[in-house]
């Protein structure tokens, strides 16, 4: 079966037909669909977590655990996998029951973030539970001219600890961090404007969730400058809602798009998903 990648009808993504993420000879389109729309969609895969592993490798190394992680969110005997879900056992959620629900680019915040991300739904809930991705490709692009020469070399620095004391101090469901994962939590510093390393376009690098300041602002010049960055990459025009079916691969370039997970009923369904995060490089 050949394979064909479609614009998807509801915003900037792309969606993959006739691809099995399982044969080698299927990721050149695959890879290539992803530098193309930043968000690629790729549906009825049954994927045993040693071919998600597999797969995810064709894109590069993957993270293990990390500084903001705890162990009991991984899938048993497969450490490169964290369990997004809220099943539970013995009373006790077996992985991150509510992760990501803000606005963030994973792991922006480490000195070498994230590359991409794939994620295999195997159980969804038939309400919500939907992940909203924003393409700050395009955020870029239209911007105005005297936005773009006014954060033109500038950096802006990155930290877990913003959103983790913040979801902590509503009543998050995951466990908390130790004093040592806590001290881990540094700020890292980004140019603002990075160029995607592949495509060479410009993308614009900030995140409500984990970027706090820019550099050689003051506090509130700095956060006014922020918020109008996040208002531009959040308008409605440059976002892509995906409607979790069970057998979806969902990979996004974290290089390009930052995302957000939504609410669901966690008391009547179940969303259980399997995320494996792919290494990246230095922004520059």
């Amino acid at each position: 079966m050949s394979i064909e990648v479609r614009a998807s009808a509801d915003g900037f993504a792309g969606e993959v037909l006739g691809a099995d993420l399982a044969r080698d000879a299927d990721f050149p389109p695959v890879h290539g669909a992803l530098i193309e729309f930043g968000v690629i969609v790729v549906r009825d895969q049954r994927l045993s977590p040693e071919t998600q592993i597999a797969f995810s490798r064709r894109f590069g190394p993957l993270m293990g655990r990390r500084p903001s992680a705890s162990d009991n969110v991984l899938l048993t005997g497969f450490p490169e996998i964290t369990l997004l879900s809220n099943r539970r056992e013995n009373g006790v959620y077996i992985g991150n029951a509510d992760a990501g629900r803000y606005w963030h680019s994973d792991m922006s915040f480490e000195e070498e973030p994230n590359l991409g991300t794939v994620v295999y739904a195997l159980e969804v809930p038939p309400v919500g539970g939907d992940t909203v991705f924003a393409d700050l490709e395009a955020a870029y692009e239209t911007l105005s001219e005297a936005t773009k020469q006014r954060i033109a070399g500038k950096r802006a620095a990155h930290t877990f600890a913003k959103h983790y004391h913040e979801i902590m101090a509503k009543g998050s469901t995951r466990p908390p961090l130790s004093a040592a994962q806590l001290a881990g939590l540094k700020e890292t510093w980004h140019p603002i404007v990075r160029t995607h390393p592949e495509s060479g376009r410009k993308v614009l690098f900030v995140n409500p969730g984990h970027t706090v300041r820019v550099e050689g602002m003051t506090e509130p010049d700095s956060q006014t400058l922020l918020e109008s960055l996040f208002a531009h990459s959040l308008r409605s025009e440059r976002l892509y809602r995906h409607e979790w079916r069970v057998g979806d691969v969902v990979i996004w370039d974290n290089r390009r798009v930052m995302h957000r997970a939504e609410t669901y009923d966690m008391d009547r369904y179940t969303r259980h998903l399997h995320r494996t995060s792919i290494h990246g490089d230095r922004p520059y």
